[in-house]
């Protein structure tokens, strides 16, 4: 009979990261192959404004995991609270200034399109805990 030996705090912290950040890679993969559907389906307008609005909600969340898993072995428990407020203050003012950027830069935009790819993505991150269970 063999004995399952319990993971030690490093390996549970080393898959956890590792199925944040391939998580975030499927996010980042599945948004461009949404937003050529919507190229082809609709037209290029709406393609990179879709595009556009998930990268906006998609590359902060990367920030965000950098923040919180970018460190080798065991933290301190200070630490990890202090990486997670850290990485959300930083995926909240990244998050405006995508936004705000992409509104005064690009143009022409469809908003509609733009705010659909953020939705989607921020509906990809609340369904996160459900697809990362079984990682």
């Amino acid at each position: 009979m063999e004995v399952n030996k319990p993971l030690s705090a490093s390996a549970i912290v080393s898959a956890k990261k590792r199925a944040v950040f391939r998580f975030v890679l499927l996010q980042f993969l599945l948004t461009i192959f949404i937003s050529l559907g919507i190229f082809y389906i609709v037209d290029g307008l709406s393609s990179y404004s879709f595009l556009l609005g998930a990268w906006s909600s998609i590359l902060p969340s990367i920030y965000m995991a950098w923040r919180v898993f970018g460190y080798k072995g065991v933290r301190s428990a200070k630490d990890v609270v202090r990486s997670f407020y850290r990485g959300e203050a930083g995926k909240l003012v990244m998050t405006a200034v995508l936004v705000s950027l992409v509104f005064l830069w690009i143009k022409p935009l469809s908003a509609e399109a733009f705010f659909a790819g953020f939705g989607v993505a921020i509906l990809s991150h609340w369904l996160s805990p459900i697809l990362l269970k079984n990682s």
